[in-house]
């Protein structure tokens, strides 16, 4: 039968894909092989489209002054300042970043880049579900790196103290679809979840505050892909059950089986019997009258 490697493809306007836990980009199509080969029948394909946006970072900051407000007004010219709340916000600060500065904290927000003014989303395709978790940590690492070196630079820029802390996780959305329970619901359906959302007509989100990014669709996926494979992993025990227990010398059992506890001492073999070899235990015992 004709081989089909295992392929890990991510496709967007700026593609990424995983090998040895490095982060590669070349064109907006890339394919990967990897060094598994498996039969074209024997693994399934996991596929999803994920759209990771609106990742925030926050940090401690020395208390803001006026002083440090105004040289960072006469620095950057694109800004807005909010006299209710105190806080002053810059958009595309770094590419894709915009920037919170509140009275003791400071705040970094990951937004996606846009395709004809629609949101950036990632399509992965592997045979190998350890590859699809791998490329969805390691686009969330790529993420977290430049939103904290954004609130590094900043803060250094401005001569902003920091305190010993690192910067925490405050909110997150991974946008998702393409995973056959997800795809099954209804689009005319509305939800809102502690958990996720479904406001579009294909695709929920997982959203968060306080907790890293990818947890709750990571675990969906995991119980996904359990649930995917639940069937084969039966129909594989059963055949190993027979390759067990058909090359047993059903003589030597049937030797063994004199009375009702022997049944029972032995029962996990028996279990594992097809009904011919059942029927030929149960005349053993009518024949012993026991």
């Amino acid at each position: 039968m004709k081989q089909k490697k295992d392929i890990y493809k991510i496709k967007g306007l700026n593609p990424f894909y995983c090998k040895n836990s490095n982060l590669k980009a070349s064109s907006p199509m890339e394919t990967l092989s990897n060094s598994m080969t498996t039969t074209q029948n024997t693994k399934k394909t996991f596929s999803i489209i994920w759209r990771p946006n609106n990742y925030r970072r926050q940090i401690k900051v020395k208390t803001k002054t006026n002083s440090a407000l105004k040289n960072i007004q006469t620095t950057i010219t694109h800004y807005s300042y909010c006299k209710h709340t105190k806080m002053l916000s810059i958009k595309g600060y770094k590419p894709n970043i915009t920037l919170q500065y509140g009275k003791d904290t400071l705040t970094a927000i990951y937004s996606q880049n846009k395709i004809g003014g629609v949101k950036e989303h990632y399509l992965i395709e592997t045979n190998d579900y350890n590859y699809l978790q791998q490329a969805i940590d390691n686009k969330k690492q790529e993420i977290e790196d430049k939103i904290d070196k954004t609130l590094l630079e900043f803060s250094r820029q401005f001569k902003i103290k920091l305190p010993l802390e690192k910067p925490i996780w405050k909110r997150y959305e991974d946008f998702i679809k393409g995973e056959e329970y997800i795809d099954s619901i209804p689009k005319e359906v509305i939800i809102h979840d502690t958990h996720f959302k479904k406001v579009y007509g294909q695709g929920i989100e997982f959203m968060g505050n306080d907790k890293a990014p990818t947890v709750k669709m990571k675990n969906h996926l995991r119980n996904s892909a359990i649930n995917n494979i639940a069937p084969e992993i039966a129909e594989e025990l059963e055949k190993l059950s027979k390759v067990i227990i058909e090359p047993y010398n059903i003589k030597k059992l049937l030797n063994k089986i004199n009375t009702i506890q022997d049944v029972i001492n032995n029962k996990d073999l028996i279990l594992n019997m097809d009904r011919s070899q059942k029927k030929k235990i149960e005349m053993r015992l009518f024949e012993n009258g026991r």
